[in-house]
């Protein structure tokens, strides 16, 4: 019994042993699994790390580097980061506080808060358009798509946005709208009838004047999309001859190239011009245009046209001026008989030929090539030209060049109209050497008026010595009766020589404009004024301040002066006045002298202005001064008038040239 119970005392040592060894077995088999798998979690865990870095570098440089503005704000709108398109484009750095709420003007603040809104519910927004003011105060607007940034809870902590500036682009959207827009009522009230075509016969476009042209009950609208392909057929009992128009039309479009100017005469009378014009994009064929005119009206006018030509005809080849007409190489297609007579060559010579090489020498030929450039321009122009004729003879022509065009607006050459002024031109030298001739005498004769008046005073100076010496030797033993003559005597020696001084001022008034010079009147007016003596009873007065006009500063006080003295002479009575004024005009200046004086009979208003010529036998009047005063005037090329009435006054008004 008790080598049982060892036995099995034994035997359960031996399986408690057994149990133990393989338990100690197994946790060690557990524990190098569970050290492996910590070591297999360490690797993923740096590699997680490493693919989370990896992928942050690469957003961060998506970021940095996005074309379109990108924007990270938290749910109020503040900015937390902002990519360098977003700075250039709000023109705010990323260290600024920024709420974009601000930027937002004020009529779209709304809009704003209800799309902040549905972002806040929905995650996120997609093609928001808003105006925005940005740093440098100017109105843009931007497009946006943005989204919610969730955490690992799904809670909202921040919004993410790009921000894509479209205001040029709605600008030229908006553009090609108004050009649109324009382009289709300019279509709708064309008077030129209008059918664009697909490559199908549907209609694009059309408008009311082409539905007019054809009968059309429909508006331009309602024919949209309408195929016309039967159109023919249904219209072609408008026309005069309805088979060749459908034939015409299909053999057209099946061309597919470019008609111009196409006549079709319609049963009423009535004329169309039709153009097709192809539409291809790429070489591949889209459709056409078709446009109509109604040429009535030309037509009526080239037939009359013509009619007259027919007419005139006779009186072109017949008329006093030579007329030609040469095509673009110069070369002469017709002539009339007056142009035949004027160079010596019938027309059979001429036909053919090139003008310049007939007609002109070496000297002329460039001027005429030179005024063909014109023509071939559109210019027209009127010129000289010397010519010699079928005898070798040289003869001046004033011609007048024209283009010539065809009666589809093309040029073809040119038409000139020749003058013969042979005998003018021959007149003109003449009087050039006739005109140098007289300079020539006019020379003479000033120098020969210096002379003169030098001469002449020589002995009224001797005479007037003589006089004072006579007075002088026989002091006390005159009578009032000689001494009265010996003043008589001086008073004519002393008028005599202001007429000599009158006379040589008269003949040295030449025109020389090289002395011209801006000259301001209101100092020639002090200097008169200095000059001249104004009685007690007369006012001098000057309305308004006078302009600074470009002449002769000597003649200028010369005129003036000569007729505020003329004036002066004769205002004797109280509270007599001398104005002088003038009006700015675009061209001239007109003066006036005025003054109350006793006036000009009319019959007299010319007469005064000649030379010696005097109204009233005064003593110290010479009958010059109105004539210096004329002859100042019209070396300005001006005029020179007066307005008098007899016992109340006279106005002298006279014109400068500006």
């Amino acid at each position: 019994m008790n080598d049982e119970k060892a036995k099995l005392y034994e035997r359960a040592l031996a399986l408690e042993k057994a149990a133990r060894k393989e338990a100690e077995h197994t946790l060690d088999e557990k524990l190098i699994e569970l050290y492996t798998k910590t070591k297999e979690l360490e690797v993923s865990k740096e590699k997680l790390e490493e693919l989370l870095q990896t992928k942050t570098s690469e957003l961060k440089g998506l970021f940095e580097n996005l074309v379109d503005a990108y924007v990270l704000i938290d749910l109020t709108g503040n900015v937390l980061k902002m990519n360098d398109a977003a700075e250039i484009l709000l023109g705010y750095g990323s260290h600024e506080k920024l709420n974009l709420l601000d930027l937002v003007i004020p009529g779209e603040r709304l809009k704003v808060i209800t799309s902040f809104k549905q972002l806040y519910e929905e995650g996120f927004i997609t093609d928001f358009h808003v105006k925005i003011a940005i740093a440098d105060d100017s109105i843009r607007l931007v497009h946006i798509n943005a989204s919610i940034i969730y955490n690992s809870k799904y809670q909202p902590i921040a919004a993410q946005g790009i921000v894509r500036d479209i205001t040029d682009e709605k600008a030229a959207e908006q553009q090609l709208l108004d050009t649109q827009n324009r382009l289709n009522t300019l279509i709708r009230n064309l008077e030129i009838g209008v059918l664009l075509e697909d490559e199908n016969r549907n209609v694009v476009v059309t408008n009311k004047r082409f539905c007019n042209f054809f009968n059309i009950p429909h508006a331009p609208v309602d024919m949209i999309g309408q195929n016309c392909s039967n159109d023919a057929e249904l219209c072609k009992g408008l026309f005069q001859d309805p088979v060749l128009f459908t034939e015409r039309i299909n053999e057209i479009i099946s061309n597919k190239k470019q008609v111009l100017s196409d006549e079709l005469v319609l049963k009423d009378g009535s004329a169309l011009e039709r153009d097709f014009i192809p539409i291809y994009e790429d070489g591949v064929y889209k459709g056409h245009l078709w446009t109509y005119r109604d040429i009535t009206l030309r037509r009526k006018y080239n037939e009359a046209i013509e009619a007259e030509g027919q007419k005139y005809s006779s009186i072109i080849a017949n008329m006093n001026l030579g007329l030609i007409e040469v095509d673009t190489n110069d070369k002469i297609t017709m002539v009339n008989q007056r142009f035949e007579e004027m160079s010596g060559y019938s027309k059979e010579e001429l036909i053919g030929e090139k003008g310049h090489e007939v007609l002109l020498d070496e000297d002329n030929k460039a001027v005429l090539l030179q005024e063909n450039d014109k023509r071939a321009k559109g210019d027209s122009s009127s010129y000289e030209l010397k010519v010699r004729d079928r005898d070798g003879q040289s003869k001046y022509w004033l011609t007048s060049g024209a283009p010539n065009y065809s009666i589809t607006g093309q040029l073809i050459g040119s038409i000139g109209i020749h003058l013969d002024i042979t005998k003018i031109k021959n007149l003109e030298a003449q009087k050039q050497r006739l005109l140098y001739k007289l300079e020539k005498s006019n020379n003479e004769l000033q120098e020969y008026a210096h002379v003169v008046s030098h001469d002449l005073k020589s002995p009224l100076l001797s005479i007037n010595a003589l006089v004072t010496w006579i007075k002088e030797d026989n002091k006390g033993a005159l009578s009032e009766n000689t001494l009265s003559h010996f003043t008589m005597i001086d008073e004519t020696l002393e008028k005599m020589e202001q007429l000599i001084s009158n006379l040589l001022e008269y003949s040295s008034i030449v025109n020389d404009h090289d002395v011209s010079r801006d000259v301001n009147l209101n100092r020639v007016m002090d200097d008169i004024v200095t000059l001249l003596h104004f009685p007690d009873h007369l006012m001098f007065t000057i309305v308004k301040r006078l302009p600074t006009i470009k002449v002769d500063r000597v003649k200028i006080q010369q005129l003036f002066q000569n007729l505020i003295s003329n004036a002066i002479n004769y205002c004797n009575e109280e509270n007599s006045y001398i104005e002088i004024d003038y009006e700015d005009g675009v061209k001239e200046y007109t003066f006036s002298v005025k003054d109350n004086g006793i006036g000009i009979n009319k019959e007299y208003h010319q007469k005064i202005f000649q030379i010696f010529q005097t109204l009233h036998k005064r003593q110290e009047s010479t009958g010059i001064g109105l004539s210096i005063v004329k002859k100042i005037v019209d070396l300005y090329n001006g005029r020179i008038w007066l307005e008098s009435i007899p016992g109340k006054g006279t106005t002298f008004f006279f014109t400068i040239e500006k």
